[in-house]
């Protein structure tokens, strides 16, 4: 064989142990913790809660919104 054939050979083994060993270095330098739901927690809590408002307590804050002047109308 050719010399230029077998110095392929180290450098591909090399480039095959970066292609693996980089992303589970990674992996093993970053580990995954628990997912972080507080925030899809408070979304949730505050649209249940929007529900609780009685459907006239809603309906007056809309109206004295409106009655409201804006800084754009001011």
């Amino acid at each position: 064989m050719n010399a230029l054939v077998l110095a392929n050979f180290p450098l591909a083994i090399l480039v095959m142990l970066a292609i693996v060993g980089i992303p589970l270095w990674m992996t093993f330098k970053h580990p995954e913790t628990a997912p972080d739901y507080s925030e899809a927690r408070a979304y949730l809590g505050a649209k249940t809660s929007l529900r609780a408002v009685p459907a006239h307590a809603s309906a007056r804050s809309l109206a004295y919104r409106a009655a409201q002047q804006t800084r754009a109308a001011a």
